[in-house]
């Protein structure tokens, strides 16, 4: 089996103005960010929802957040692991 590296520096501008919004989020409210916040926030900026849907993949992928569903509240949040 072939090992496959990804650059992790490697960012583009959606995924960076994702992982700002997440920044924020995270320094204002303390909490893990809810994903509807993050695509609304994006909407608001021009961004359409499955284009901040694979920016926030890109990122999980990467290693800067991670996924986490709350069953009880049918909801998906997002925790920052790194910064950019």
């Amino acid at each position: 089996m072939k090992t496959t590296y990804i650059n992790l520096t490697e960012l583009s501008k959606l995924q960076k103005e994702v992982m700002n919004f997440v920044s924020y989020w995270v320094k204002t409210e303390k909490t893990p960010v809810p994903r509807k916040e993050i695509v609304k926030h994006m909407e608001s900026k021009g961004t359409k929802w499955p284009s901040t849907v694979d920016a926030l993949n890109a990122l999980l992928k990467k290693g800067y957040i991670r996924r986490t569903y709350a069953s009880y509240q049918n909801k998906t949040y997002y925790v920052q692991l790194r910064t950019i």
